[in-house]
């Protein structure tokens, strides 16, 4: 059995220490996770630490996690890949965030697109903010990785795309040269890969034309019509392939 994974953020963690265990992790190892006193656990920091651990519970609500030796080498990404992914609805969203983290981003940064804030996804910001972060952690835990990757705020277009000038910017366009192409004109192996997802509906006309403006390249996957979430993941499948830890 898959021994249970809780994330504790605070400053770097260590073999050795004795930390309290704050409410909201308490809560989740003992009524989620169904730990009791004296289980085994691993925890991780968030910065690349992990380490065998021992829950142990003073009361309902209140709880020390001792840790013992390091259980996992950092698992930060081989390769850099940013996504900038328009805000889209819902459950949408948070897919897509979802499943970048499980495939390997190192930042996820929400785009307020022109079809993002038609489909009113810029009203509650600050909410749906936190909630992509609950979901960023979640997945953390769920999958293995033991750094998490960097959540920017939503920013418009013009912000998101700005200083990027160092990575190999791609853009999900439909009927565009695929991938292969696109890495095959850039010449040398890039440095990092940011990819660019619009929202249902896709990148306006303009939008795409900021983005060709801003060095970013159009990049097709397939035949087929994707859903923003799909698009997101099939393109961060891709450039995992070919140049981060999915190669074969």
């Amino acid at each position: 059995m898959r021994c249970p994974r809780l994330l504790l953020e605070s400053e770097a963690l260590a073999a050795g220490q004795s930390l309290p265990a704050p409410q909201d992790r308490l809560h989740y190892a003992t009524t989620v996770l169904r730990l009791k006193s004296g289980a085994p656990c691993r925890i991780f920091d968030g910065l690349g630490n992990e380490f065998e651990a021992t829950l142990e519970l003073t009361d309902r609500r209140q709880g020390t996690f001792h840790l013992g030796t390091r259980a996992a080498a950092p698992t930060h990404p081989v390769f850099p890949i940013h996504l900038l992914q328009g805000v889209a609805r819902g459950d949408h969203m948070d897919l897509a965030i979802q499943k970048a983290v499980e495939l390997g981003v190192q930042s996820i940064h929400p785009v307020l697109c022109e079809r993002s804030r038609s489909a009113a996804a810029h009203k509650g910001l600050e909410k749906r903010q936190r909630h992509w972060q609950g979901i960023l952690r979640a997945t953390t835990e769920q999958c293995g990785r033991n750094e998490l990757p960097e959540l920017f705020e939503p920013a418009l277009p013009e912000e998101a795309l700005a200083g990027r000038a160092d990575s190999l910017g791609l853009v999900a366009e439909e009927g565009a040269p695929g991938l292969d192409e696109r890495l095959g004109r850039a010449g040398s192996r890039p440095s990092s890969v940011t990819l660019y997802v619009g929202p249902e509906g896709g990148l306006t006309p303009a939008e795409a034309e900021h983005a060709r403006d801003a060095g970013f390249l159009g990049v097709g996957m397939g035949p087929r019509t994707l859903r923003t979430e799909t698009a997101a993941m099939a393109l961060v499948t891709l450039v995992q392939s070919r140049l981060g830890d999915l190669r074969g």
